[in-house]
């Protein structure tokens, strides 16, 4: 009569039979690592209930004036920026919106807070585009130094892709706060876009201010594109990005517990701006706007933008590595 195999008994302990020790058996390691992360994850758990049962003990964390400018830190974080944030968009849901965005994109388009170059690959510069030209601008070198390598990885020579043969591209390094060179021809944009770059900003009001001073007043379909981050409609949650606000800071180079929708309603208020479309998401705290002129005519910019010579594509590729546009120098351009 051949030996039965014992019926198998769940929930059992699992044992390994130690080779060195004849006769011995070991526990499995696994129900200890569970349990160490079990305890690791009901901590942090409890952590964010904590952080969310009550409000922030300084109110002012969430003020403007008290926030302190975190926009240098880009110059250090432009390496790993995308192995940072890329995870976290991926889930989110973040890089449909950046291409959603980028599809809506006609003219002579300006990118404000380009950073690494997060939306390049969703902008269609294919033969055919509706796009005439792509000016990139950031305050941080470092960080448009990446967007232009990363530009021509996607779209140089041996990326076998056909771009439209006469599409002006251009990188500039300078503070979006002051008067941005025009477009290669006209004074004026046709569509402007920004993507979470209010969070970063010293005075995200006079940046939006500053854009609409760069739109086109008089084309009907002139836009500013927005897509940032910043408080939630849920007061739990505004409790949570209050007590990381400053942490987050420190180390991201981002506000990101800022009312995005006040500061929009502000800007847009004092430009002549009205909201076309507002839409928000992950309970709020991701904001996508689309803004125009009220009027397309009679609508006074307050800021006097100066005028250049069309360039060419291939002189701003040449120059934006030195840094050298001229008369922008004496705008703080690089």
């Amino acid at each position: 009569m051949s030996a039965r195999t014992p019926a198998y008994k769940p929930f059992q302990p699992t044992t390994i039979t130690d080779a060195k020790r004849p006769g011995k058996t070991r526990r499995s390691a696994a129900p200890y690592i569970l349990s160490t992360l079990a305890a690791v994850l009901g901590l942090y758990i409890t952590q964010l209930s904590l952080a969310a049962s009550k409000p922030h003990p300084d109110p002012s964390i969430r003020d403007l004036s008290t926030q302190t400018d975190v926009a240098a830190r880009y110059d250090e974080t432009a390496d790993n920026f995308d192995s940072e944030v890329g995870t976290s968009e991926a889930l989110m849901g973040i890089n449909k919106i950046r291409r959603r965005l980028a599809e809506q994109c006609k003219g002579h388009v300006l990118e404000v807070s380009c950073g690494t170059g997060r939306n390049l690959g969703y902008y269609d510069v294919r033969l055919g585009s509706k796009i005439e030209s792509l000016t990139f601008v950031d305050l941080s070198a470092p960080m448009v130094d990446v967007c232009k390598k990363k530009w021509t990885a996607l779209y140089g020579p041996t990326s076998g892709i056909r771009k439209k043969a006469d599409l002006i591209i251009r990188f500039l390094t300078g503070s979006a706060l002051e008067a941005m060179p025009p477009p290669p021809i006209g004074e004026k944009y046709d569509t402007i876009i920004q993507t979470m770059g209010l969070c970063s900003t010293a005075a995200p009001t006079k940046l939006l201010e500053n854009m609409a001073a760069h739109l086109s007043a008089t084309s009907p379909d002139a836009r500013i594109l927005l897509l940032e981050h910043g408080r939630s409609y849920q007061d739990w949650l505004n409790n949570i990005l209050d007590k990381s606000a400053a942490k987050h800071a420190e180390i991201h180079g981002c506000w990101f517990n800022r009312d995005i929708g006040a500061l929009v309603v502000e800007a847009a208020d004092r430009s002549g701006l009205e909201v076309v479309k507002e839409h928000r998401q992950h309970f709020g705290t991701t904001w996508v706007y689309e803004l125009r002129f009220k009027s397309a005519a009679n609508i006074v910019v307050p800021i006097e933008i100066a005028k250049e010579q069309p360039a060419s594509d291939e002189a701003v590729e040449e120059a934006a590595p030195e840094g050298s546009f001229g008369w922008r120098g004496l705008l703080g351009w690089k």
